[in-house]
C-alpha cells in the first residue's frame, strides 16, 4: 500500500514535475495491476532467492524535466540491483539491507524503530539484525535515510546516538480513488454490518493492542452501552502465532461475540467502503511509524479515535479523539464521548489532495538532494 500510494501521489503532479516510472516485479505484476496505467514500463523478472512476497518490489522513475532517474526498491536482492543498473537509474528508494552499496545513490527508508521501544516482541535474532542494519545506515554520512514521522527520527537519535546520515522526514498520504466515493450501503449489506459501527483495521499483532479495545467495549457494555466493532486484517501474527486465539477466547469469556465482527483479510475496496460508512475508526496501536489506517480515514473523512502514541498525535487527523495508550477505561471514555458529540465527519476536499501533492513533492526533493551530492 505504501508503494501504491507513492506511485499514485507522483501521478498527481503537473506534467513538468511528474516522473516516468518503471515497475520491476518478481514473477508477476498481479499486486500492481491497478497502478500499471500510472507507470511507463513494467518488467517481470525471476528472482534467484525466495523472499517474502511483501518485499518483492522494485520501481524505477525518470523525471521528464530533469532527466533524473529514480528507482524505488523494496527488496535489494543482487539481481534487483543489477536490474536497477540496467535501467540506468540515478537513485534508488527504498532500501535498508546489505546490498545497498550495489545500488546507485540509494535512499534508505526506516519506517519505525519498534524493536527499540518494544524489544520483548522480537526475537534476539530479529533485534540483532535490525540493530546491525540501522546502525550501518544511521552512522554513515554518505547515506540518505527517510523516516515517516518526526517521532521516528527523534527515536533514532535516542536509540542510536548521534546520527551522521543525511535524514529526511516524509509522511505518506493515502491517495483516494474515484470508486471510494461510492455508496457504502451495498458493502455493509454484503457483510451484514449494522447501521452504526466502529472500524478497526489492523493485523492482529500484539503491538496493535486489540486487548485494550476489547476491554473498553466490555466496560461500555457493563454500562448498558453496546457498540459494534468490525475488524479487518490478518489474524496471524508470525511472532506470536497464538495471540489471535487468546483474544478470541477473551472475547468469548466476556460475552462480546455479538459485538465483534471479525472479517479477516477482505478486498481493499470492501475495507475502504466499510471505513467510509463507519461511525469512527478506532486505532489503539501501541506503536506505528505512520498509521495507514489513520491516513485512510482522513482520506475518507471518517473520524478517528486513537491512542495517544506520539505518531498518532503527529498525524492529527480531523475529528480525532485520543485516549491514553493501553488504558481501556480511557478508551471507553473516548468511544462514549464520540457517541454523544455532534457529527464530526469531515468531507474530503481539495485540502487533502494538497497533502498528497506535498507527499509527492517531498519525495522529489529528497531524490534531487541525493543526486545533487554527486
Amino acid at each position: 500500500m505504501y508503494t501504491h500510494n507513492l506511485v499514485r501521489a507522483l501521478a498527481t503532479l503537473p506534467p513538468e514535475e511528474r516522473p516516468r516510472t518503471t515497475l520491476f516485479c518478481p514473477r508477476s505484476a498481479d499486486l500492481f495491476k491497478s497502478i500499471e496505467p500510472l507507470v511507463d514500463r513494467v518488467r517481470v523478472y525471476k528472482p534467484l532467492l525466495e523472499v517474502p512476497p511483501q518485499r518483492k518490489l522494485l520501481y524505477a522513475a525518470r523525471y521528464v524535466k530533469t532527466g533524473i532517474t529514480v528507482s524505488l526498491l523494496g527488496e535489494a536482492q543482487p539481481e534487483l540491483a543489477f536490474a536497477a543498473r540496467r535501467a540506468h537509474v540515478d537513485s534508488v528508494f527504498a532500501v535498508s539491507n546489505p546490498y545497498t552499496r550495489l545500488l546507485p545513490n540509494a535512499i534508505a527508508w526506516i519506517p519505525d524503530l519498534q524493536h527499540c521501544a518494544l524489544p520483548h516482541l522480537f526475537s534476539a535474532l530479529e533485534r540483532k539484525s535490525r540493530h546491525h542494519r540501522f546502525t550501518r545506515l544511521l552512522r554513515d554520512s554518505s547515506r540518505h535515510v527517510v523516516f515517516s514521522s518526526n517521532h521516528a527520527l527523534g527515536h533514532a537519535g535516542e536509540s542510536y546516538g548521534p546520527v551522521t546520515a543525511r535524514t529526511h522526514v516524509m509522511p505518506f498520504a493515502t491517495v483516494p480513488e474515484p470508486s471510494w466515493c461510492n455508496d457504502p450501503a451495498p458493502t455493509q449489506a454484503q457483510y451484514g454490518v449494522p447501521p452504526v459501527y466502529f472500524m478497526n483495521c489492523n493485523l492482529w499483532a500484539v503491538h496493535k493492542d486489540h486487548a485494550t479495545l476489547i476491554q473498553a467495549v466490555h466496560m461500555l457494555a457493563r454500562k448498558g452501552i453496546k457498540v459494534h466493532v468490525v475488524c479487518t486484517g490478518d489474524t496471524w501474527d508470525r511472532r506470536h502465532p497464538d495471540h489471535f486465539a487468546a483474544l478470541q477466547e477473551e472475547i468469548g469469556r466476556l460475552g462480546l461475540e455479538s459485538q465483534f465482527q471479525i472479517l479477516g483479510l477482505i478486498p481493499r475496496i470492501d475495507q475502504v467502503m466499510l471505513i467510509r460508512g463507519a461511525s469512527a475508526v478506532v486505532q489503539p496501536s501501541l506503536f506505528e511509524g505512520w498509521s495507514t489506517v489513520i491516513e485512510d480515514a482522513r482520506a475518507l473523512g471518517t473520524p478517528v479515535i486513537a491512542s495517544d502514541f506520539p505518531v498518532h498525535i503527529e498525524q492529527n487527523a480531523p475529528g480525532s479523539l485520543f485516549f491514553r495508550q493501553g488504558d481501556a477505561e480511557d478508551c471507553a471514555r473516548a468511544i462514549q464521548e464520540h457517541l454523544v458529540r455532534p457529527e464530526t465527519r469531515c468531507h474530503p476536499d481539495g485540502q487533502h489532495m494538497q497533502r498528497v501533492k506535498a507527499f509527492a513533492r517531498c519525495f522529489v526533493e529528497i531524490v534531487r538532494s541525493t543526486v545533487s551530492r554527486n
